[in-house]
């Protein structure tokens, strides 16, 4: 089974100490780039949530969101009582010494710890952690879900423009075994003819050196046949699945090197139209095999 490089997925889940979230995307990469965009008091899981993601994942460029949303309970800050009355005391005398009026108390909440915050994570007592590497495993579940969704979708596309590409060059090769022969034919009696009118006599040894020189020339069976073979790896690729998409992408630059070299060889025009077809194929598939993991 093929797997897409494109794909998003997102999860969330509420508990007594706030809601959490976690969100994937990925699209093409030639390797696997991840990065990690999460919420201040989630910062120091970054290391560990790339390594939980490259133990997933192959290739593309992800990026991986962790949120957190803390409860309105546990965000509350306590009053030190002691603080607070040793502040109104120490104004009170001094308002005495100097006189004016004694501030309110609630101008005192900012002053340096008459109120108490303890950090949000140590309040949830290490529950946190779990629950966060449980979501970005069912996350990461959800979007290779998606990206073999994709990759199926990919495959079928493949695989009809891989059929058409075998049909093609079975053309071809069909229409160089008819043509060939009359090809040397009529190139033999050109070279013979041209002799002739130079009133020279045609050296039978050498026109045929001359034709077999002609003959590796201008013929490609070794090109079909090395197509023939790269189709057939081709499919053994696309039955195993799995992260191939850099071997299929190798194997399309040969199959493009070969009949481009078929196009160089042939002096058929219909040929040459065959090989523009089996090009535009060939252009398809390369399309496609970008987002393959």
């Amino acid at each position: 089974m093929l797997y897409s490089m494109t794909g998003f997925h997102r999860v969330r889940k509420d508990s007594p100490w706030g809601t959490l979230a976690v969100e994937l995307s990925s699209v093409n990469s030639r390797y696997l780039e991840i990065a990690v965009r999460a919420d201040r008091e989630l910062s120091s899981f970054e290391p560990l949530i790339q390594n939980a993601l490259r133990s997933r994942l192959a290739r593309g460029k992800v990026v991986a969101r962790a949120e957190i949303r803390w409860a309105p309970a546990l965000m509350r800050e306590r009053l030190n009582g002691d603080v607070l009355r040793d502040y109104y005391r120490e104004i009170q005398e001094l308002q005495g010494e100097l006189g004016g009026p004694v501030p309110a108390v609630t101008s005192l909440l900012c002053l340096p710890g008459v109120t108490e915050s303890s950090s949000l994570m140590d309040k949830t007592s290490g529950e946190v952690q779990p629950a966060l590497f449980e979501l970005l495993d069912q996350c990461a579940d959800g979007l290779i879900k998606m990206r073999g969704a994709e990759g199926e979708a990919l495959e079928r596309d493949i695989m009809q423009n891989l059929e058409e590409y075998d049909g093609l060059l079975e053309k071809i090769a069909a229409r160089w075994q008819s043509i060939s022969p009359q090809f040397f034919d009529d190139y033999r009696a050109k070279i013979t003819k041209t002799i002739a009118q130079l009133g020279y006599e045609a050296d039978p040894a050498r026109l045929a050196q001359e034709l077999v020189v002609l003959a590796d020339k201008w013929d490609i069976s070794e090109e079909l046949t090395r197509s023939s073979s790269h189709t057939s790896q081709f499919r053994t690729l696309l039955k195993n699945g799995g992260p191939v998409g850099r071997k299929l992408d190798f194997l399309v630059q040969e199959m493009n090197r070969e009949i481009n070299t078929m196009g160089s060889k042939s002096a058929s025009t219909e040929l040459r139209w065959l090989v523009v077809d089996g090009k535009t194929l060939l252009e398809r598939i390369r399309e496609q095999i970008q987002n393959v993991e």
